[in-house]
């Protein structure tokens, strides 16, 4: 059954590939003949396949991601693990889907138009509210960028696999050691790379794309006022038809970058 899963996510991403290329022209590399949209050329002589809108790059006789390898001496090496407050971007195979800023607010990390990033911060104790970005910004190990005290995290919910930070307890000092719903799983199962792929594991494999899934905002009629909340691709997850796939991307900023709080 798992295998059948997988097996229709990739038929799933092949079918629009398969679209974008309807009409296409053929392109020569050397000898050899290719779709622009499906692989690059390189030196006129090496083809290396493009993946979620993303070409990869020749290295020793083969091809590599470079958000997730380098090249080093004709050898393909892991990037870093971030260790950097970084942002992220989903890029998925449509058009319209690439290099969407993903967003916190009410709790949830998504993308979209109409994908809400929200922030607050009061000047109350001598905080200085205007020395944040208000962007939203995760930090390597599981927290958020923000400096309410008792701090919040970002994690995958095991239930349902979606994407969420923890609520901020700002003034309720008698909760801040706590035990925050969602803290004890900040930061697991997902690797970071410094400048590269965001990449979620399970317990048989480790993936690097993820799933954007269609939510209606509060007071939204159904299909308006929406957004797409990310979602790790579980069993259960991949059986959804209305998400989008694709893969995430971290990009390091500076810790200031964030927010005070996000609400």
């Amino acid at each position: 059954m798992a295998v059948k899963r997988v097996v229709a996510v990739l038929a799933l991403a092949t079918s629009f590939l398969a679209t974008s290329i309807l009409g296409e022209e053929q392109a020569k590399c050397g000898q050899a003949s290719y779709y622009p949209s499906e692989y690059a050329c390189y030196d006129n002589k090496t083809l290396c396949p493009i993946t979620f809108s993303l070409p990869t790059k020749p290295c020793g006789g083969g091809c590599y991601s470079p958000e997730q390898y380098s090249c080093e001496d004709e050898t393909i090496k892991d990037l870093p693990e971030a260790t950097s407050p970084f942002t992220l971007t989903f890029s998925g195979v449509r058009k319209t889907f690439q290099n969407l800023n993903v967003k916190a607010c009410g709790r949830y990390l998504a993308v979209g138009a109409k994908a809400r990033e929200c922030h607050a911060c009061t000047a109350a104790g001598g905080t200085n509210c205007g020395t944040y970005q208000n962007s939203t910004v995760l930090l390597p190990g599981g927290q958020m960028a923000s400096d309410v005290p008792g701090h919040q995290y970002w994690y995958i919910n095991p239930t349902d696999g979606i994407l969420r930070y923890t609520e901020a307890l700002a003034g309720n000092a008698s909760l801040w050691n706590a035990t925050i719903p969602g803290k004890e799983f900040a930061g697991q199962n997902v690797k970071v790379y410094e400048n590269g792929l965001f990449t979620w594991t399970r317990e048989d494999a480790t993936t690097h794309w993820w799933m954007a899934c269609l939510v209606t905002l509060p007071g939204g009629a159904v299909g308006t006022a929406r957004s797409w909340r990310i979602y790790a691709p579980t069993y259960v997850n991949m059986e959804r038809g209305d998400c989008e796939l694709g893969r995430i991307f971290s990009k390091a900023v500076d810790r200031k970058a964030g927010v005070y709080k996000y609400p």
